[in-house]
């Protein structure tokens, strides 16, 4: 861990029910362990970074890699004519709620409502094959 502390972007429950049956059991099969570590790489920051940074950052570099963040954006119609709504989207993922533990480290927590890793790593899923395995 980084000395200031770090970040977590923590899908939450219903971020993960709508990935759907088969995307939930990629990520418990044995052969998708790399996979789902490179996800979850995604999702760290080692440093603390703030809603109102993320809010001003553009996007952020975890340990997986580049995520771009945006304003979000409320009403319009197929992106036309929607009007910021203060919040902060990180890889089409919107920032919910934000929780930051204060001890000898900070850590921040934003709960998102979807997993911010590119969607390109799920290409990979079920590719290993461990003798045995089904």
């Amino acid at each position: 861990m980084a000395e200031e502390g770090f970040t977590i972007f923590a899908p939450n429950e219903a971020a993960f029910k709508a990935l759907g049956d088969k995307k939930n059991d990629q990520m418990e099969d044995v052969r998708n362990e790399e996979m789902v570590e490179q996800i979850a790489a995604y999702h760290c920051i080692t440093e603390p970074v703030s809603a109102d940074q993320l809010f001003n950052s553009g996007g952020v570099i975890t340990l997986g890699g580049e995520v771009p963040a945006e304003r979000s954006v409320s009403g319009g119609f197929f992106g036309v004519g929607g009007r910021e709504d203060g919040g902060v989207t990180l890889n089409g993922s919107k920032v919910l709620n934000t929780f930051e533990f204060v001890d000898d480290k900070t850590c921040i927590v934003h709960e998102m409502d979807g997993l911010i890793s590119p969607t390109i790593l799920w290409r990979y899923a079920d590719q290993l094959r461990i003798p045995g395995s089904t």
